[in-house]
């Protein structure tokens, strides 16, 4: 189909044809051109074996087993835009047993980029790209044809049987001879439409073979910019491959955007003869050049002519579009609280690259020094100077505000859970009617907390936290919530009990350890409280069971005790059987030394107290009257007295048995 289409150009084809020969007989005199084509040395990454020769020109591969070299170029190329790109390739000269063969390649990875070795021309495995190869080895299993030939190939696919991965071909790269490694440079000869998605390749100066293909979008996803460059390998078998660039390779008709005041280097393509015609002249350093320097005054269009590595006259358009240079700035806010910082951006009217210089108050920013945008922490005045195309200056002015607005936090006292308030309300103040209020607990942030009264129910440093609705500044103030359980403790002694002489009594031995001062409260169920139900010793007058209470007058905390009061055995004693013992012996043997009254029915009752009065008279046989006594107390010894016989009588009484009162009469006999 592609030869059909050949012998379809007719003169064209001939033309072609009828040049390449003349190159070949010219080859020499067009690589001692080259040095005067070459005004300024480009810009090359080499990789792997790849190596400078001179002249823009590289050597890939030597003639060495398993070499592997890329050439890349510094800048990128836009594929939104057209591209015409010529060079020339030299295979080597072993035909037959030379290897491998040379790539085209685009290709987003960088300038470090190197691929495999052997039959993958160093593009196998390459990953998200685009490749042209030029391969002058037979490799059956990848569908190779046996003359050498041309494909277009994506993503480091070299097997033309995956009708996903190859594009075009593969085709005999030159029609006329099968072999290509002829020691012989070729002209070879990339043109890209973005308007109809065709690349295309010339060899030779004769068209081979074009693809479809949107590279922005079906191989590239969506990326612009890719970088270009060259692949080479060689595996058991080798060849001297290498590639001749130019300062000036890229043939691109644009548009130009230039600021006044501004200067723009102007690249036409490659020539033939190194001969260039810039017309008008005005504005131009050297008109003559492939790449003069243009500084243009008001909006103008250069054309040049000159003759491109096939022999055809190539008119290029260059329109310049004169215009200031202007930078404005985005409103950059305000630096608060919640932006710390902010960041700055400027813009020109341009899309090129230019110098940016920040200044603050007059000094310069350090990470201000050809950046677009600048992060600022403070507020003041602001300058942003911008230089580009060697000539170009526009400067603008800003301010950068601030906000630091506050409100007022009050968290109130310091507070405490007691035994009466189990959960203290606390109650803070600010003087900002919309502030966000939140609250933390022991500086964790408490969402369950909210507004500024809460009630709280555990101890420890509650923060109120103050945020000034616009500025986001932050005032806090803390209120310490402490736990006071304190417990007074209650200790009760023995008690005395009642009795028929003291039917009231007061209960004692009743103490109270407290860090605080407290209250005191005596109930009853069965007794009797006759005074003193708040005091420490209250007065009763019943038997039975008495609860204290003790309650811290801070914490509200208590402690409680019983006391039980008992009454005596001779509470109620029966008086009617009252007498006396009726011998007395004061010989000092311990027995009958003293003589008092006893109950005949309950001889241990103890009388000591019983008696309200008592009058005992003891009188000797005579009835002389030997003792006398007031008190039960007070008992007859008989010391001084005779042995013999003595009479008695007793008048007494008593609140027991009723309140009785009665004589006693009897006789009693001492014997020392």
């Amino acid at each position: 189909m592609l030869d059909q289409e050949l012998l379809a150009t007719g003169n064209l084809f001939i033309t072609s044809i009828c040049y390449r020969i003349m190159m070949k007989g010219i080859t020499l005199l067009t690589l001692a051109l080259m040095p005067v084509l070459s005004g300024l040395a480009q810009t090359y990454f080499l990789n792997g074996n790849a190596q400078s020769i001179g002249n823009d020109c590289y050597q890939l591969t030597g003639e060495f087993s398993n070499q592997n070299g890329t050439v890349w170029y510094a800048d990128q190329i836009n594929l939104n835009e057209p591209f015409d790109i010529q060079f020339l390739m030299n295979f080597g000269v072993l035909d037959g047993t030379g290897a491998d063969g040379i790539c085209f390649v685009l290709q987003t990875v960088g300038t470090n980029a190197i691929g495999a070795s052997g039959g993958g021309l160093g593009y196998l495995n390459f990953g998200t790209s685009l490749g042209i190869e030029f391969d002058t080895w037979l490799n059956g299993e990848y569908g190779d044809p046996v003359e050498d030939h041309i494909a277009i190939e994506m993503n480091g696919v070299i097997d033309h049987n995956d009708a996903t991965s190859n594009i075009a071909g593969p085709i005999q790269a030159d029609p006329l001879d099968a072999n290509i490694e002829d020691g012989e440079e070729h002209v070879v000869r990339i043109i890209w439409s973005p308007t109809d998605h065709i690349i295309s390749v010339y060899f030779d100066c004769v068209f081979r073979l074009s693809g479809s293909i949107d590279l922005i979008n079906e191989i590239f996803n969506g990326q612009e910019l890719v970088y270009w460059g060259f692949t080479a390998a060689t595996g058991g078998s080798w060849n001297n491959q290498t590639v001749c660039l130019q300062e000036d390779i890229l043939n691109v008709g644009q548009d130009i955007d230039v600021c006044e005041g501004g200067s723009v280097i102007l690249q036409a393509g490659a020539s033939f003869d190194g001969v260039y015609n810039w017309t008008p002249t005005a504005g131009l350093d050297d008109p003559t050049s492939a790449t003069p320097v243009a500084s243009p005054d008001v909006d103008t269009q250069y054309q040049v002519n000159f003759t491109d590595l096939c022999g055809e006259d190539v008119t290029l358009t260059f329109n310049l579009n004169v215009e200031p240079l202007v930078v404005t700035v985005d409103d950059p806010g305000i630096i608060n609280c919640i932006n710390t910082d902010v960041n700055v951006v400027a813009d020109i009217n341009f899309n090129f690259d230019a110098n940016y210089m920040w200044t603050h108050n007059a000094s310069v920013i350090d990470q201000g020094e050809n950046v677009t945008d600048v992060v600022v922490t403070e507020p003041g005045t602001y300058i942003v100077a911008v230089t580009a195309m060697d000539g170009c200056y526009a400067d603008e002015t800003f301010t950068v505000n601030s906000d630091f607005s506050t409100y007022t936090a009050d968290a109130g006292v310091d507070q405490y859970i007691t035994c009466i308030e189990e959960s203290p309300s606390i109650t803070g103040t600010t003087n900002g009617q919309n502030a966000v209020v939140a609250w933390e607990f022991n500086g964790i942030p408490s969402p369950g907390l909210n507004g500024l009264n809460i009630e709280v129910t555990n101890a420890g440093l509650y923060t109120l936290v103050i945020i000034h609705p616009v500025s986001g500044c932050i005032t806090t103030d803390d209120v310490l919530v402490e736990n006071d359980f304190a417990t007074p403790e209650i200790v009760v002694g023995d008690q005395d009990s009642l009795t028929c002489v003291y039917p009231q009594i007061q209960i004692v031995n009743v103490e109270v350890m407290s860090a605080n001062d407290f209250s005191l409260t005596w109930t009853t169920t069965d007794g009797l409280i006759v005074s003193g139900a708040a005091s420490l010793n209250p007065f009763v007058a019943a038997e039975g069971i008495y609860q204290v209470m003790a309650t811290d007058d801070v914490s509200g905390c208590t402690d409680e005790e019983t006391v039980f009061i008992a009454e005596s055995d001779d509470f109620e004693l029966d008086l009617s059987s009252i007498t006396f013992p009726n011998i007395i012996t004061p010989n000092g043997d311990s027995n009958n030394e003293y003589w008092r009254p006893f109950l005949k029915q309950n001889p241990s009752a103890d009388l000591s107290s019983v008696f309200t009065s008592y009058d005992m008279l003891v009188f000797d046989r005579w009835g002389r009257k030997v003792f006398e006594s007031q008190s039960f107390n007070d008992a007859w010894k008989g010391n001084d007295n005779s042995d013999g016989v003595y009479y008695y009588i007793l008048k007494y009484s008593a609140f027991c048995g009723g309140g009785k009162s009665g004589v006693v009469e009897g006789n009693v006999t001492l014997i020392h």
